[in-house]
């Protein structure tokens, strides 16, 4: 797994002077991280509300829930209870595996800050308070030092079942809570379905069991687990006047990916094998946080050949993310804009090549408009659900996995980097740290063709912080196009809408194009990436014998392997991101195409 330490935050944090964020080093061992489980003494002062940060995103933490550790099953055993030889067995598997359990305090403060957890790291749970437990699961877990929490029905505290089945005494939970290995969590009073009843018997079931939990063992009750693990808006609301900070379903999923603080997702333990998986597969396609500063500088022109493959590459000026009311093309952005070059943006939903519908894939955000334009498609979230979301300002930049809803609030963003001016969401992380993506890392989060061979277009950020914008003149993949990517020197990059939207523009000529005759216009595209700054001489010279852009687009049938996908799309209402300039402009004597 990927792991992403604190200092790539420190250039960041200096560049935009985020104050109110702070990231520690990984626990270099074990008990170092457990003997953060200890809970705080009760207080009257009220806990501060924060949801889960954009920072977390650099790691991905399966949660486990568990609830009786019986002996040996027979008529009265349920299907989620453990016995005592299957928990042993997998905590033997977290333990081979290289996993390494932290506390709910370590996983909160990893959820709102962004502060770094261990390689591996994951979170065990117990609901419902069973003797067993103790009598069987707490010898195995302070043997092998892993922390461990149990959420409390405090209506069923010392009390044994008519099926025979005992739950802690508060002697018992008093003796546990001295130990910084225990953490423990509300779990209501009597266990009901919470959207099944009134808003005041919700409140009182958690207000009286976090009031007799604190009064009983003398710590605060931050967190809660929902019984069952229903949950509504309601609820949730209530839950967070109740005074507690993260709160836990059932839902499947790494807690990052998490729909919020008080809704973080729980595998249940019949299904370890599968949050370990998911664990690793999500970081390794989502790759993590990139975050760094930005650089301004000449724009230069440049091209480099790859195994008889040909990289057209600009680097330098200040980077300017643009979205027309229609479609048009490359030139028409830089025009309109003042900029010196230009690249086709990031994917849009309409296909057609004819089509004015602007509607892009994802969230974006443009430079001359205060808040970003959500993606208002649900149905297409877990589709993109990590995909590289790009983002910049006057003098930081990063990367982030896109994760819906979360990253659909201006102010998650703002949180993340109070100056951003700019963003969009990719279609790959195709070059991260310098290091090309495999084949295998880049089908996991991206889409079905991402290894068609296609002239490919890309954007991003050079090792000392300058943009870049790049395409391929010839057809490649995309695990190939990111391996040219990575040998010009190029540190961070992800992968524009492709095929024959590529247009790449440098001054008033076309460097690169989606199709095999350079004059032969791309694409009109409802989003493009212009550059504001100076031209550099000496590649303004090399690049005279280019052919001239045009705004005039061809009608050439578009190649089959770039048609609209088949199936139903469903048309959005059109953005209101604009351009800032008015559409009043003397003809263009340039062409481009993307």
């Amino acid at each position: 797994m990927v792991k992403f330490p604190s200092r790539l935050w420190a250039v960041l944090l200096c560049a935009v002077t985020l104050a109110s964020c702070h990231s520690t080093s990984a626990p270099s061992d074990r008990q170092d991280v457990s003997t953060s489980g200890s809970q705080n003494s009760t207080s009257d002062q009220p806990a501060e509300f924060k949801d889960i940060s954009l920072r977390a995103l650099n790691q991905r933490v399966p949660v486990i829930m568990y609830h009786d550790i019986i002996r040996r099953r027979g008529p009265g055993s349920v299907w989620f209870d453990s016995t005592a030889d299957q928990f042993e067995a997998q905590m033997k598997e977290i333990q081979d595996k290289g996993y390494h359990p932290v506390s709910l305090d370590d996983l909160y403060k990893h959820l709102t800050t962004g502060s770094d957890l261990p390689d591996h790291a994951i979170v065990l749970t117990f609901d419902d308070n069973y003797q067993g437990f103790y009598d069987l699961a707490w010898p195995i877990l302070k043997q092998d030092n892993f922390p461990a929490a149990m959420f409390v029905h405090t209506g069923y505290v010392g009390v044994t079942t008519k099926s025979g089945r005992g739950h802690m005494s508060w002697e018992t939970l008093k003796k546990l809570c001295k130990d910084p290995l225990f953490t423990v969590g509300s779990h209501t009073v009597s266990h009901p379905d919470l959207t099944k009843i009134g808003p005041i018997e919700v409140t009182k079931e958690l207000t009286d069991s976090k009031s007799a939990l604190e009064e009983h063992l003398g710590v605060t009750m931050n967190y809660f687990a929902y019984p069952s693990g229903f949950n509504d808006g309601p609820v949730q609301d209530a839950v967070k006047d109740a005074g507690y900070k993260m709160a836990f379903t059932m839902a499947n999923g790494p807690a990052e990916e998490s729909p919020n603080i008080l809704c973080v997702n729980r595998y249940v333990q019949t299904r370890l094998d599968k949050a370990l998986d998911d664990a690793e597969q999500l970081l390794s396609g989502a790759v993590g946080v990139y975050a760094g500063a930005v650089k301004d500088g000449p724009v230069t022109y440049s091209e480099q050949e790859f195994d008889g493959r040909t990289l057209a590459i600009i680097t330098g000026g200040r980077p300017q993310s643009v979205v027309s009311d229609t479609r048009e093309a490359v030139i028409d952005f830089m025009h309109q804009n003042s900029a010196v070059a230009g690249i086709n943006g990031t994917f849009f939903d309409m296909a057609a090549i004819h089509s004015t519908d602007n509607k892009l894939v994802g969230p974006c955000k443009t430079f001359d408009k205060p808040s970003i334009l959500p993606d208002i498609e649900p149905d297409r979230w877990p589709k993109i659900r990590n995909r590289p979301v790009i983002m910049w300002g006057p003098t930081s930049a990063a990367i982030i996995p896109y994760d819906p809803p979360l990253m659909n609030d201006d102010a998650r963003y703002k949180d993340f980097m109070p100056d951003v001016t700019d963003l969009f969401l990719a279609g790959a992380w195709l070059v991260h740290d310098g290091q090309p993506r495999t084949e295998e890392e880049l089908r996991i989060c991206s889409s079905k063709d991402v290894q068609d061979p296609r002239r490919r277009a890309a954007f991003g950020f050079m090792e000392d912080g300058t943009a870049f914008a790049a395409a391929a003149k010839d057809s490649v993949s995309s695990s190939q196009f990111a391996e040219m990517l990575s040998n010009a020197k190029v540190k961070e990059a992800v992968l524009l809408d492709s095929g024959f939207s590529t247009s790449l523009v440098y001054g008033e000529k076309i460097m690169a194009s989606g199709h095999s005759t350079a004059s032969t216009p791309s694409r009109p595209v409802p989003h493009a990436i212009v550059f504001q700054g100076t031209l550099d001489p000496n590649s303004e010279k090399a690049a005279e014998a280019a052919i001239p852009a045009t705004t005039q687009y061809s009608d050439v049938g578009e190649p089959s392997y770039n048609q609209a996908p088949t199936g139903t799309r469903h048309r959005r209402r059109r953005s209101p991101h604009r351009r800032t300039s008015a559409r009043n402009y003397p003809p263009p004597d340039v062409t481009i195409t993307h």
